[in-house]
């Protein structure tokens, strides 16, 4: 006689699909554009490559090192020329695969399940992303686009924003400044208004840092509770190696070694990284070039009917236009130029785009005003 304890019933599995727990089925995912173009413009990156002389010295820096080794787990030397750059003391100093990674840690050790992450948007996707994945509750406090002596620009709701701080539990806080997408700062007496009075950790994204020069950094004597993030993707052309940087008070940056991922940061980009800010000269021309071509590319808009521009203290621009945006954004991709679709719904007819080397900034506005017109 079967002895009936051992008959099991057989589980018929036709998709994985199944076992993904809702609230990633219905998250999208980051998926940058693999549109063919000539001139790309979407993904906020310098148009310049390091140049050769530079690449030639992290080379033989490379050649002097081990790679059947692991490197240094915690970026000693890296923290110690981000020290002499930044201000802060190494022990101040958190260094990830670039500024996502460094998101990413964060949300996993002061937020996660059961605690709030309030984000304001649009803003940039990273932090609902992995804030979902964590398992956090994410509160959007949407913009307020407002207009003053003829200027439109993107302020924040202090109020609204205020009305979902909590007392009795510690939340986290996003604040892009300057803001991606919608490119410029927010006011500072209203910054430090909401991190006076917010019981958690609040992070300032300072990615784009270098192409308007303020920061939050110099504060977190003030602020403990204040973390700074910043990359080498942008002024820095080392998009591709993938380093980003956190800058905070040393126990909040303890904090981030707990949870970050072993040997986090590959050989090669803790020494580019190292060699890169050794240029202070070519750092310094970069920043002065786009500096310029955003004053000129800013006038170039301005001068094209039918696009209203916002202000700018990054290395891009969002525009509106009056014309539908994604017959703009097909005609441009039909002269070779790949701009950014945003997906919030107050955006629904802007583009984004950053800026290119001069003759690739005349070449847009050439396009834009023969498509406008």
């Amino acid at each position: 006689m079967l002895n009936r304890c051992c008959i099991r019933e057989e589980i018929t599995i036709t998709s994985p699909i199944h076992f993904v727990r809702e609230d990633i089925l219905k998250l999208t995912p980051y998926m940058p554009s693999k549109e063919q173009c000539r001139i790309k413009l979407d993904a906020n990156e310098s148009p310049y490559d390091v140049p050769i002389e530079i690449k030639e010295r992290i080379w033989n820096r490379l050649k002097e090192e081990h790679f059947n080794y692991y490197y240094d787990p915690s970026c000693d030397i890296l923290r110690e020329s981000l020290s002499g750059y930044t201000g802060a003391d190494p022990d101040q100093i958190f260094v990830g695969s670039g500024g996502d990674e460094v998101i990413n840690d964060i949300i996993m050790a002061f937020a996660g399940p059961g605690r709030d992450v309030i984000i304001l948007v649009p803003t940039f996707s990273s932090y609902e992303i992995f804030s979902t994945v964590a398992g956090s509750n994410i509160i959007k406090v949407p913009l307020v686009k407002k207009q003053e002596y003829g200027r439109y620009f993107w302020d924040i709701d202090t109020a609204g924003i205020k009305q979902h701080f909590t007392k009795d539990k510690p939340q986290l806080m996003f604040l892009c400044y300057p803001n991606n997408p919608t490119g410029d700062y927010f006011n500072d007496e209203k910054l430090e208004d909401l991190i006076r009075d917010f019981n958690g950790i609040v992070v300032v994204d300072e990615a784009y840092f270098e192409f308007g020069g303020k920061t939050f950094a110099d504060r977190i004597a003030k602020y403990p509770h204040v973390i700074v993030i910043r990359t080498f993707s942008k002024i820095f052309s080392l998009a591709g190696l993938r380093v980003g940087y956190a800058i905070g008070h040393e126990d909040a940056i303890k904090q981030l070694f707990k949870v970050k991922l072993p040997y986090n940061v590959s050989l090669f980009s803790q020494i580019a990284a190292v060699e890169i800010l050794k240029e202070t000269d070519w750092l310094k021309n970069m920043r002065n070039q786009f500096i310029d071509e955003r004053k000129r590319l800013k006038e170039g808009l301005e001068s094209i009917d039918g696009i209203m521009v916002y202000p700018s203290s990054s290395n891009f621009f969002l525009f509106e236009l009056k014309k539908p945006r994604d017959m703009v954004y097909n005609e441009l991709l039909k002269r070779g130029i790949l701009t950014r679709r945003l997906d919030d719904k107050i955006l629904e007819n802007c583009l984004r785009f950053c800026i290119g080397t001069p003759e690739q900034n005349q070449f847009l506005l050439s396009c834009l005003r023969e498509i406008m017109s």
